[in-house]
């Protein structure tokens, strides 16, 4: 079985990926990293090594305090990721040793695993590689997963299901966000904790650092502000006539920076605008393009209304980053397998909308404020406390 794996992925490496990437950046990109054959710098055999394995910046971003902890600690860590857009990122944007993920093949992991030689290693979410998982198993790693939901559908798949639960068991411990989750392990007699979801301790840690926006603040002019974050192509139907024709100011944060989405936005613009790239008149502009990376999180604050992109594509984008600030938020329809949009939507502090008519009617709304933060404060106090939580049990073991 392990053999057919290995070689059903050389041959997408080989042969399907390179025709793929001719039609998307996003795979020509990862190749490129790939064959480029990325070094990881690795000086000497530590005793205290841990590997975190991410999929993407989501996921690093979630786990920055367990990191933290763990440096803090004196451990030498080192951070993996399978999109080759996040790894380039991290790698230009901070001191971690990091290297983008090799194709999961067991010659490929046996001898990464081998330079690292780990304490642990920890993967962040689901991102799990059969490969991975059994070399570790083998070479007596603790292998953990955090923050994972487990649906009940993929341990039961026809296809690969046996596999998947295999692969479970073969994991030291796996941290859960919920007891639905923890319900579907259980049934397969596998062991879970659960520890709650890391992301709404990292948002918290991040309110806290106070980074103001000289850039944002020139533009605002005390205008009520509409922010729409993470937000793609088929969002902009809702608001693209209103945000031209409104007495309101607003900033625009695509989910992805590419120059093409940029200019996507900038097409749909009919009145006064500016780049945050080039910030040139930003008082007498109407809409300010955000075509920086990293900065949203920190910029929610300044908004009025908040609108989280997504939800007429797969699913939201993440809706604790404007939340955390206590502000209103619109999302689309697809928001019903994330739990805290769940809770945001039945305590009215996140309004889901089809139709451009509903969009404007939540925007004219006048809300409470202080309901806002009392609602908000309650899910942030219940929900806190998943890094503790894992941090603790992790250090003894």
């Amino acid at each position: 079985m392990r053999s057919i794996y290995n070689l059903f992925l050389i041959i997408i490496f080989h042969s399907i990926l390179p025709t793929l990437s001719s039609f998307s950046k996003g795979i020509k990109f990862w190749l490129f990293i790939q064959r480029k054959n990325t070094v990881l710098k690795v000086q000497t055999i530590s005793k205290k090594r841990i590997w975190f394995h991410c999929a993407s910046v989501g996921e690093f971003e979630m786990i920055k305090p367990i990191i933290k902890y763990f440096e803090t600690e004196k451990n030498e860590v080192i951070i993996s990721f399978f999109s080759a857009t996040a790894y380039d990122h991290i790698k230009n944007n901070s001191k971690y040793n990091c290297f983008l993920f090799p194709l999961d093949i067991s010659k490929n992991i046996e001898k990464t695993i081998k330079k690292i030689n780990p304490k642990k290693v920890i993967i962040a979410k689901n991102d799990i590689w059969p490969n991975l998982i059994i070399c570790c198993f083998k070479n007596s790693i603790p292998t953990y997963l955090i923050a994972s939901k487990i649906k009940g559908s993929r341990l039961n798949n026809l296809f690969y299901g046996k596999l998947y639960c295999s692969l479970l068991r073969k994991i030291t411990g796996i941290f859960v966000v919920d007891e639905n989750s923890q319900k579907a392990l259980r049934e397969k007699k596998i062991n879970s904790i659960i520890s709650g979801d890391p992301r709404v301790d990292q948002v918290l840690d991040e309110e806290k650092i106070d980074k103001n926006n000289k850039i944002i603040e020139k533009f605002i002019t005390n205008k009520k502000i509409i922010l729409a974050g993470s937000t793609d192509t088929k969002d902009y139907f809702l608001f693209s006539q209103l945000m031209n024709s409104d007495k309101n100011k607003w900033i625009v944060v695509p989910h992805n920076n590419s120059k093409k989405d940029i200019e996507y936005i900038i097409n749909k613009i009919t009145t006064k605008w500016c780049l945050y790239s080039d910030p040139r008149d930003l008082k007498n502009s109407k809409i300010l393009v955000i075509d920086k990376v990293g900065i949203l999180k920190h910029i929610y604050k300044y908004a009025d209304i908040v609108y989280v992109g997504g939800g007429f594509s797969n699913g939201i984008h993440n809706c604790l980053e404007p939340a955390v600030y206590h502000k209103p938020i619109i999302i689309g329809p697809k928001y019903k397998k994330f739990p805290e949009a769940l809770f945001f939507v039945n305590n009215k502090i996140c309004f889901s909308v089809k139709l451009i008519e509903e969009f404007e009617k939540n925007m004219n709304k006048t809300f409470d404020k202080e309901e806002l933060k009392s609602k908000s404060k309650e899910f942030f106090k219940k929900h806190s406390g998943a890094t503790k939580t894992i941090i603790r049990f992790l250090s003894r073991s």
